[in-house]
């Protein structure tokens, strides 16, 4: 299933016989494996005969990236040492891995001869060219004409949703003072089998903004499954973009409209009595469940947390101070200094539902929080993170954040999201948006005790992942971002 650059031209061919209309299940199987990794948003190879709208909006139900934030994004932010199970030490020792350029931030290491397998940026433009398809057969599909607006609008939303992770992975942090200068990714609107060029980065978030427009949001319903973007997820959308283009007044607007639709926060309180973590895909305060594929009912388990992230609870922390997993802390520091080998290390060790490639309300109240504190309105910002906390700190051990200065404010913020966002990509962009901020901006010191010390700077080239080789080879005109 997964191995699509393996599949020859006999398998295709077979697979091009198959009768869409009357085997709706077959689909998206079908559509999967006709889709080439050839080229760098997997385009389908030669036409289907998807013709029905209901057919059409199975490609919506699949909202998967088969990575785990924490392999390379949480080790570069120093959330975490990755999930290996060798030693750090050892890990250190193989100097021909992206783990080990992540982990020692050795900016010497070749990582574009080293990236020859990238499931996240497959995943992405294969779900890319997945919407692209559904757009571009939508309007002659036999099916309810009421219903194709909504399916349009969810589609090109969708486009922009997974195209923002990939500017955001793969090209340099929006800059209004350098984003002239900087090119971006691909950004495919057809499901043609020609190449994609690569765009500068500018022109990636202007065709975001456009394809999360106001008119699109609106068409959207109010309600529907985690797996689906409706109203609430448009407009959380269009407020993630603003925000990483640093532009808080806009993004306030937005992620207040989607907590206007969904405020539902996940309320940790019965961890105290229950000592389990169950956080379900269908959890309501999920606006958009994105999984990691495999393990999904796991995540993030195993996930290494570096000592100096440990560090961070707050005490009183519900799932760090209550929640166990076979009789074991679901944070476990045995399981931690054994795997890594690194004391004060922390490991998951249990079966929550994190969701780390999708979006959630505590994500929009931290998003409208720094948005108010940058705007002058400290306290407000404050309150919102607060609210959050009270559903995180047992009251034993609470007390309320609050600031008089913004850089106090941002703080405590800072600290407070940096845990509730654990396993998730989210720490990574916050602090790629942060260094090329002089008030925020800092260089991290990773400490691997006996190992020695590690530190990357604000402007490392490490901050930008690079194209997989088959995407550099089969698109001569594209350029690493770093």
């Amino acid at each position: 299933y997964n191995n699509f650059n393996r599949i020859d031209q006999e398998v295709k061919d077979m697979i091009k016989k198959i009768s869409w209309a009357w085997k709706p299940a077959a689909c998206m199987l079908a559509l999967t494996l006709c889709v080439s990794c050839g080229d760098l948003d997997l385009v389908p190879e030669g036409e289907t005969t998807l013709d029905k709208t209901a057919d059409l909006e199975l490609l919506l139900n699949r909202k998967t990236i088969r990575s785990n934030p924490n392999e390379n994004l949480g080790i570069l932010v120093n959330e975490d040492y990755g999930c290996d199970f060798s030693t750090v030490k050892t890990r250190l020792r193989n100097k021909e891995t992206l783990t080990y350029a992540y982990l020692a931030y050795d900016e010497s290491v070749d990582r574009a001869l080293l990236s020859t397998k990238d499931y996240c940026y497959t995943n992405i433009y294969e779900y890319v060219n997945y919407m692209n398809v559904l757009l571009s057969k939508i309007g002659s599909s036999r099916g309810n004409e009421q219903q194709k607006p909504a399916l349009i609008a969810e589609a090109k939303i969708s486009r922009a949703y997974y195209l923002f992770l990939a500017a955001n992975i793969y090209a340099a942090q929006y800059d209004a003072a350098t984003v002239a200068e900087q090119n971006g990714i691909a950004y495919p609107t057809d499901a043609n089998v020609d190449q994609k060029p690569q765009l500068p980065l500018q022109q990636c978030y202007d065709m975001m903004l456009s394809d999360c427009s106001d008119e699109n949001i609106a068409l959207l319903p109010t309600r529907g499954n985690v797996s689906r973007i409706t109203r609430c997820g448009g407009n959380a959308v269009r407020a993630l973009i603003l925000f990483q283009m640093k532009k808080y007044d806009e993004a306030l607007t937005y992620a207040s409209k989607a907590l206007e639709l969904n405020s539902q926060i996940e309320d940790r309180s019965v961890i105290k009595t229950t000592s389990r973590w169950e956080l379900k895909p269908s959890s309501s305060n999920n606006i958009l469940y994105v999984s990691p594929l495999y393990d999904m009912n796991e995540y993030p388990n195993y996930e290494q947390l570096s000592w100096e992230t440990a560090a961070l609870f707050e005490p009183g922390d519900y799932v760090k101070d209550y929640a166990q997993s076979s009789g074991e802390p679901y944070w476990d520091l045995d399981y931690g200094e054994m795997d890594s080998g690194i004391e004060g290390c922390l490991e998951a060790y249990g079966d929550a539902y994190c969701n780390p490639w999708g979006i959630t309300v505590e994500q929009m109240m931290y998003l409208a929080a720094e948005c108010k504190i940058r705007t002058g309105h400290v306290q407000d910002g404050l309150d919102l993170v607060n609210k959050v906390r009270t559903f995180r700190i047992d009251p034993d051990y609470y007390t309320p954040f609050a600031a008089t200065g913004e850089q106090e404010a941002m703080a405590l913020l800072q600290k407070a999201k940096f845990i509730e966002c654990i396993g998730s990509y989210v720490n990574f962009f916050d602090r790629r948006r942060w260094n090329t901020e002089d008030a925020y901006k800092k260089t991290i010191i990773r400490d691997l005790r006996d190992l020695g010390q590690y530190s990357i700077a604000p402007d490392s080239k490490l901050w930008v992942q690079p194209f997989p080789v088959r995407v550099m080879q089969n698109n001569p005109t594209f350029r690493q971002n770093y």
